[in-house]
């Protein structure tokens, strides 16, 4: 069938032979050099290795790809670096599910061929969003796709979070976190399911050493708090320090 006798346009037809042109041209991996006001470069947001890319892949990735390929048009070295995120938490539930559907666990084989399989998992399916890449007709420097576990990636993002906390630039310390019972874990908090509940607040007074005032405390939870005992060697603790609640 003849371009004049098709009424509809099939990009399966051309999409895929034009963009491994593109690959084959080299244009997408361009070498280091000259200087900074002749290369342009941009890093992907790294998506999850274990996802699927949605419209806001599409949106962000059109953008950034406009602006490659504007200035690569322009007679700049352009490189768009490509990677994918290590997305633990959510690489461990979809490794879980398959040990569950296999009638195990991961307690049950032990880390250390758990980790294994995890990294199974990741080989088997971790390419789908780079493929879905490809045939947005992305141009990316697939050459050089990096992972966040990368060997060389780790070491350089240990180097710089050292490199800061000694200037003082960061820290370390004590923080609230949304802790997950189910994969025994911190999670973010765009991973967490905000629920409303009607509930009692409860007051905790805490006396001062000094025996004058207090300090309270509120909560919805008063048999976490401090004072409660947990072994034979804070009970004699609570029971002089006293504390009390006034729902």
């Amino acid at each position: 069938m003849g371009l004049e006798d098709r009424t509809r346009y099939d990009p399966g037809e051309s999409e895929e032979r034009i963009f491994a042109r593109w690959l084959d041209s080299g244009r997408f991996h361009p070498e280091p050099e000259g200087t900074s006001a002749e290369n342009y470069s941009i890093a992907i947001p790294p998506p999850n290795v274990t996802g699927a890319l949605h419209m806001g892949h599409a949106l962000n990735g059109s953008i950034q790809d406009t602006l490659i390929r504007y200035n690569r048009m322009r007679g700049k070295r352009t490189k768009w670096i490509l990677g994918t995120d290590h997305a633990g938490i959510a690489t461990q539930t979809q490794v879980e599910r398959l040990l569950k559907a296999e009638g195990t666990s991961r307690e049950e084989i032990g880390r250390e061929a758990f980790t294994e399989r995890v990294w199974r998992w990741r080989k088997q399916y971790g390419g789908t969003i780079i493929e879905q890449y490809k045939r947005l007709g992305a141009s990316c420097d697939y050459e050089e796709e990096r992972f966040t576990l990368d060997e060389n990636y780790v070491r350089a993002v240990l180097k710089v979070f050292v490199a800061l906390y000694e200037k003082g630039l960061i820290y370390r310390d004590n923080y609230m976190v949304n802790w997950d019972p189910g994969s025994r874990s911190a999670i973010s908090d765009l991973e967490v399911e905000d629920r409303e509940t009607t509930d009692t607040l409860y007051y905790v007074d805490y006396p001062l050493a000094s025996g004058h005032g207090s300090i309270t405390v509120a909560t919805v939870r008063p048999r976490r708090c401090w004072a409660t005992p947990r072994s034979p060697s804070t009970r004699t603790t609570t029971a002089t320090s006293g504390w009390w609640g006034r729902p």
